[in-house]
């Protein structure tokens, strides 16, 4: 039967511990049975040579004759090797000659057969002279000397030693499965105080809704990892905040920019289709309708490259004249400074080269360059210019409109963000020439500057890295 996978990661890694754990006790406890059963049969063994030897020597000085010296060898090496319950037997050919020891003192038929042949050394067997058939440990021992062609056979039971064995393995046993279980308790509380961090974050992370990110992650123990990621986690939720309210402000902020246009749209179309309008009032409306419907297109066309920008990977990026640039800016941007009556001055460096995307580089000279030309009182002049300094490309449009305070300085290049000296002289823009520059600015490793010309008006300057 396979076992179900635990679904908590707290819980497999404690069984993995534990099992690691119970592994290594088992491993250790293989390891010390294995060298108490060596210590143990190997004194049994030198006690079994000893005896052998002692009363084997007897006989091969002094003969086969005295057949007691079986008993006494026995008695005397007990009494001087502490060597007790032994027993023996002594062939003299095939013939027991003489035996001696409890586990042989019931036994009438001795064969010399399952000992013929056999090495001097130490083996376990089943003695089969008690009628217990207990398990002995026995050692041959082939005489010479006087009593060449006799054998001498020692054993002695080890069933003692056997259990001794046996409830070694019962405690080791007992002490691996208590090692699982305890190290499986032990690391399952240690897992359970560490990962308390991750049980916050995670509670947090299911409650959070989009309609109220403002909550954060409060952990006080956990180390340095686990306020590694709090503060990771809380860093995502302020950047998700902030995205959040960037998204309802913006839905908010275009729904009132397009409110006029609309109502512009809406009454224009409702007078051109009155029957009473006049033909040239008619003529007048769908103008009206048409200038608009292109603002809008304009601004669509705004956003649409505002979202892009947001989302898509950068565009391929080629080396240009931002010089070029300037000069092609003004150039479009001449016919709506002739309407307001402000003349465009363009001032060049040559070797002016940026990296980056000419389309989105004129975009952002041509909004700087057509707003100021819009905002500049009538009869004055805007001065563009262009060049190199200290390693970085700039662009600097000079206008002499109503300026901007220092206080609004940031804050005009926020999407839909108009102040109200340019909502009066210019009610059809909709705040977002100066973001595009902004983005465009900072997609291509640069930033903008605003400050205020001496004499009256703005400088708007762009700040690129040199190709």
């Amino acid at each position: 039967m396979i076992l179900p996978r635990p679904q908590k990661a707290r819980t497999r890694i404690a069984l993995a511990g534990a099992a690691l754990s119970a592994l290594l006790l088992l491993l250790l406890g293989v390891g010390a049975r294995t060298t108490v059963r060596e210590l143990t049969f190997r004194d049994i063994d030198e006690e079994l040579r000893t005896l052998a030897i002692a009363v084997g020597s007897d006989f091969e000085m002094e003969g086969l004759g005295y057949q007691e010296s079986l008993a006494k060898g026995l008695e005397a090496n007990v009494f001087e090797f502490r060597l007790q319950h032994h027993s023996a037997i002594l062939f003299d050919g095939k013939r027991a000659l003489t035996i001696s020891g409890d586990l042989v003192r019931g036994s009438r038929s001795f064969s010399v057969a399952p000992y013929k042949g056999r090495p001097e050394d130490a083996y376990t067997a089943v003695e089969p002279y008690s009628g217990q058939r207990r398990i002995c440990r026995f050692l041959v021992l082939h005489l010479g000397g006087k009593a060449v062609g006799a054998t001498l056979v020692i054993f002695r039971s080890i069933e003692p030693a056997l259990k001794a064995l046996a409830r070694l393995d019962r405690t080791l046993a007992g002490l691996v499965l208590i090692g699982f279980v305890g190290t499986a308790a032990i690391l399952a509380f240690v897992l359970d105080r560490a990962l308390r961090p991750v049980e916050r974050v995670t509670r947090l992370a299911e409650s959070v809704e989009a309609s109220d990110l403002s909550r954060r992650v409060r952990v006080s123990s956990g180390g340095e990892e686990f306020q590694r990621l709090t503060n990771v986690i809380n860093s995502l939720l302020e950047r998700l905040q902030g995205a959040f309210q960037a998204q309802r402000r913006l839905v908010a902020d275009a729904a009132h920019e397009l409110k006029t246009p609309i109502a512009v749209l809406l009454g224009e179309a409702q007078d051109a289709l009155r029957p009473e309008t006049a033909r040239e009032e008619r003529r007048r409306s769908l103008e009206t309708i048409e200038r608009t419907a292109r603002g809008l297109a304009r601004e669509a066309e705004n956003l649409l490259s505002l979202a892009r920008a947001d989302t898509a990977p950068a565009p391929p990026s080629e080396v240009v004249d931002f010089g070029v640039i300037a000069e092609r800016s003004v150039e479009a941007s001449r016919g709506l400074a002739a309407l307001r009556d402000v003349q465009i001055d363009l001032f060049r460096e040559n070797g002016a080269r940026v990296r980056g995307d000419p389309a989105a580089l004129y975009r952002l000279a041509t909004n700087l360059v057509s707003n100021a030309a819009v905002y500049s009182d009538p009869g004055t002049s805007v001065e563009v210019v262009s060049g190199t300094r200290g390693g970085e490309v700039f662009l600097e449009v000079r206008d002499r409109g109503p300026g901007v305070p220092e206080i609004d300085r940031s804050r005009i290049f926020e999407r839909f963000v108009r102040l109200d000296t340019a909502r009066a002289r210019h009610p059809e823009g909709s705040g977002l020439g100066l973001a595009i520059v902004q983005q465009v600015a900072s997609t291509h490793g640069g930033h903008v500057e605003v400050e205020e010309r001496s004499g009256g008006g703005a400088i708007f300057r762009a700040v690129l890295p040199a190709a």
